[in-house]
């Protein structure tokens, strides 16, 4: 048995592949579309500022935001752009948003009584319901707004929606919730209306209006499961192994000992658990990458550690000090959260708030390239 002393797991993020991600997700529309970047909850935890100014350089002017405080801090870095906020309390800060010159979404009848009584000239966006039931105003609602001039007396942007099904083409919500929101953009005539995000915009021009919100695609995730995989890889989660053990036949591994060895086996000891974000559901269930070599990960996902089994893999590429990778360019989030049952934004947002990051930047003729092409 030999040991190492751990280094720091670290996330790499590579900028040039968001970049181009952003650029083919522009080829699905028209050139009248404008496509917006979605940096919410830190830019899917790989980094709001970093990922945004990437963006920039690729040619995006409009982003989405979480909240006041991630909408703040990309002004502070990016002080050209135009920036929405998806929830904030326009009541108490709704000086800061023309300070700053942010765009509130407006989700609800209250936010919408104190746009229409003390901020009505602050310019805003219509958040509408069409079928997802999550946040933003009835259909009825608007149209009662509508025919009482409600509209006339403000600064309306913008209106937008969100489908509940977008990830599944042939679903008969999506073609409902078009039809309401494309009656509603007939009726308002705003300056402009954006429906879908990701996923959607794989739907056809039909459903793009004039702006896309284009958010897990830019990190590489393929929520409708376009093959071949049209989207480059941008994460690559690596660890190190700290420590190679010998395991008799029979013998149990971690907690619950839900694995055992059906042969004298080696083991190695990754310094990766679930405190650096990793799904407790992967034990069992995926593998690791070792040099030119796939390891099966065994046995349940410890705090700090887990175990895979490396019999038979040469000690020149599999030895304590080694790093070994648990996403790469062949193993990416959607594969990671096909094989255990959950979402892939949720697994991006888990190792991106949990573990260094290290950014891959896009050199200035690929950036200029980019910008070309847009």
């Amino acid at each position: 048995m030999s040991a190492y002393l751990p280094a720091t797991a670290v996330l790499s993020v590579d900028l040039s592949a968001i970049q181009a991600n952003y650029r083919y997700m522009q080829s699905l529309s028209g050139s009248r579309v404008n496509h917006a970047a979605v940096v919410k909850s830190d830019a899917y935890g790989l980094g709001l500022v970093p990922v945004a100014e990437a963006l920039v350089q690729a040619g995006c002017s409009f982003f989405f935001v979480a909240n006041l405080e991630e909408a703040l801090l990309l002004r502070s870095a990016c002080p050209k752009v135009s920036i929405a906020v998806l929830r904030g309390d326009i009541g108490k800060y709704g000086a800061v948003y023309v300070r700053h010159r942010l765009f509130p979404i407006v989700n609800t009848d209250e936010d919408m009584a104190l746009i229409g009584s003390v901020f009505a000239l602050l310019p805003f966006i219509l958040n509408i319901d069409t079928g997802l039931a999550r946040l933003g105003l009835p259909a009825a609602k608007v149209r009662s707004l509508y025919l009482s001039d409600a509209f006339e007396r403000v600064q309306l942007r913008g209106i937008m929606s969100h489908l509940a099904c977008s990830a599944q083409p042939d679903h008969p919500s999506n073609e409902l919730q078009r039809n309401r929101f494309a009656d509603l953009y007939r009726l308002i005539r705003p300056r402009w209306g954006s429906l879908v995000a990701s996923a959607g915009a794989w739907l056809g021009n039909s459903y793009h209006f004039d702006v896309t919100r284009l958010g897990s695609a830019l990190y590489g995730l393929n929520d409708p499961r376009i093959r071949p995989h049209p989207l480059q890889p941008v994460l690559r989660l690596s660890a190190p192994i700290v420590e190679i053990r010998d395991l008799c036949r029979r013998e149990a591994v971690g907690y619950g000992a839900t694995f055992r060895a059906d042969r004298q086996s080696r083991i190695a000891i990754v310094g990766m658990g679930y405190m650096h974000g990793l799904p407790w559901t992967c034990g069992n269930k995926t593998a690791v990458r070792i040099g030119q070599f796939s390891a099966p990960v065994i046995g349940r996902i410890s705090m700090e550690y887990l175990a895979v089994d490396v019999t038979g893999l040469p000690e020149a590429v599999c030895h304590p000090g080694a790093w070994v990778d648990l996403l790469h360019e062949t193993f990416g989030p959607d594969d990671m959260a096909d094989a255990i049952a959950i979402a892939a934004q949720e697994i991006v947002l888990r190792i991106g708030a949990a573990n260094a990051r290290q950014y891959l930047a896009a050199t200035p003729a690929q950036s200029a390239e980019i910008r070309a092409a847009s």
